[in-house]
């Protein structure tokens, strides 16, 4: 079972404590809470609070590939990309969620390209850089 919504770290630990076999960070696309932090921003202190005991996905605000980068970074175990391929369903039915699934691709080996990273073992937090008092950088 996959809890999702989780943005805190004391509400991963308590996921792990209770069982839950992963969890994905979530602000629900910021529809639910106007001030709620961006998934991204939270990922960092859940991952360290689930210390790989279960995986954590991340979904919200994955638009692009380098967002999927960032993403795996610090430390995600994947990313959910729900509106995109949505977007690709509307236009262009089956064929629009490849292509924008290989959108994806392309984009995720460009800069990892960029990065010099030939693997995704090669990504972790000193990958990402970070403004005084902000998260992840955005492009």
């Amino acid at each position: 079972m996959l809890l999702k919504g989780v943005l805190h770290p004391s509400e991963a630990a308590e996921a792990v404590a209770r069982g839950i076999d992963g969890i994905i960070v979530s602000n629900h696309g910021g529809r639910q809470l106007d001030g709620a932090a961006a998934s991204l921003d939270a990922l960092t202190a859940v991952v360290a609070a689930v210390a790989g005991r279960i995986p954590v996905l991340i979904d919200g605000g994955i638009r692009r590939g380098s967002d999927v980068v960032k993403a795996l970074a610090l430390g995600a175990s994947c990313c959910l990309i729900g509106r995109p391929q949505l977007w690709g369903l509307a236009v262009a039915g089956e064929e629009g969620v490849r292509h924008v699934l290989e959108l994806y691709r392309k984009e995720i080996d460009r800069v990892m390209g960029l990065m010099g990273a030939r693997s995704l073992r090669d990504l972790g937090p000193d990958c990402i850089s970070f403004v005084q008092g902000m998260g992840p950088l955005h492009d």
